[in-house]
């Protein structure tokens, strides 16, 4: 393989690996708005959800050409990637709502997360405006 051929097929994995980047994005989107509907921390894994994800993902790695030993690790790890983000949500939403109900709330308190990142982003995390 040259040096040109090889410049250009990880020029093409990188252009990849970004749209890989905003599909995930548009996923994780989605599990924090899913979120918001559930109410229980300890309750946002869903095994039969799991599986059928699972098997899903299975089916369309064959049908792409995915080795599904590939396939299968990476969903579970986003999977628990996912239900660790929803449960952060629901457990700062339930703090939050004590922390109103007990009246002793003071604006701007510093995250519980050290550094406040958000565990899905890598960024400094969000606070919601009462």
């Amino acid at each position: 393989m040259s040096t040109d051929e090889l410049a250009a097929r990880r020029a093409r994995i990188d252009r990849i690996d970004t749209a890989l980047v905003r599909f995930m994005a548009a996923r994780q989107r989605e599990v924090m708005q899913i979120a918001r509907l559930k109410r229980d921390p300890d309750g946002v894994r869903d095994p039969e959800r799991i599986a059928f994800i699972l098997d899903h993902i299975r089916i369309a790695a064959r049908r792409y050409g995915l080795d599904e030993a590939v396939a299968t690790p990476v969903w579970r790890e986003l999977l628990e990637r996912s239900a660790q983000a929803q449960q952060s949500l629901l457990r700062r939403n339930v703090d939050h709502r004590a922390c109103l109900d007990e009246g002793q709330c003071a604006a701007g308190r510093p995250s519980s997360r050290p550094g406040g990142r958000s565990p899905m982003q890598g960024e400094p995390a969000q606070r919601n405006p009462s």
